[in-house]
């Protein structure tokens, strides 16, 4: 943990970013590296990397590391408030169960890459086949309504419903799609209204995950290269010395998400 960022975050109670990377990805993973930034001060405060060889599982490096990272930084006297990370069942079963205090997020750019996943995968459906020109639109939807709700879960899954009209032209809008119809197998209206999405929605926060780090990280490393524990530790260690100034261009991950899910910055289209 680098020791000013370590003595910035113990000056007031802390929210914090956390991410985990696998090298190579996937569940044969032999590594991961999980990475906790302090939103703050845009600081990474601490870092784990796990071997499979720590773990019960390649699966369950990711929440090790999350775990152990956590530990370290709380026995800095550090006084964690919120934890924001993806959508690991073992991550969220490990807050639910042993940091039940803590106030627990989502990124919102995790969130709307599982969307994007989920539309995409039913686009390739014969019957679906136009779904696909609305998924970008679909996104930036997402994109825009996280960003318009005011922090409030129950106006952003209003905003978010609110969606089905767009698609199926049920209010005044200039588009050149075809228009989905209601109760077809394109309808995106199961995935808009699905219950585990509308319950991530209360989780869901303003507060992105490193992706800046992330990207700056595989351009320093091949996903193909890899490498002993003390070797991935000086890598992130190096990482590290170099991400401030990355961090500090962030541009509230507009890029980030328009390369991944096509979000464009404003309103729908």
């Amino acid at each position: 943990m680098e020791q000013s960022a370590l003595l910035t975050a113990k000056t007031s109670e802390v929210v914090l970013c956390g991410d985990g990377r696998c090298d190579p990805p996937g569940h044969s993973a032999k590594y991961c590296t999980y990475t906790f930034l302090d939103v703050a001060s845009q600081n990474i405060i601490d870092f784990k990397v796990i071997s499979w060889t720590q773990a019960s599982s390649s699966n369950a490096t990711k929440t090790n590391g999350f775990k152990e990272a956590l530990k370290n930084i709380e026995q800095n006297g550090v006084k964690v408030i919120t934890v924001c990370t993806d959508r690991h069942p073992q991550i969220i079963k490990e807050m639910r169960v042993n940091n039940p205090k803590k106030r627990h997020e989502f990124g919102r750019w995790h969130v709307a890459r599982g969307v994007s996943k989920k539309l995409a995968a039913a686009a390739k459906w014969k019957s679906c086949e136009d779904l696909a020109e609305w998924i970008r639109s679909i996104i930036n939807h997402f994109w825009w309504r996280t960003q318009t709700c005011g922090g409030n879960a129950e106006t952003l899954k209003e905003k978010w419903v609110s969606l089905i009209h767009h698609v199926t032209n049920r209010h005044d809008c200039q588009r050149t799609k075809l228009w989905l119809r209601p109760g077809s197998d394109a309808h995106v209206g199961k995935m808009i209204k699905d219950k585990q999405l509308l319950k991530d929605l209360d989780r869901l926060t303003k507060i992105s995950v490193l992706a800046g780090q992330s990207s700056l990280s595989e351009k320093q490393q091949s996903q193909s290269v890899q490498f002993l524990l003390d070797e991935q530790n000086l890598h992130h260690l190096v990482t590290f010395v170099f991400s401030p100034s990355l961090l500090q261009l962030n541009r509230d991950r507009r890029v980030e998400a328009e390369e991944t899910v096509g979000f464009r910055g404003q309103g729908w289209g």
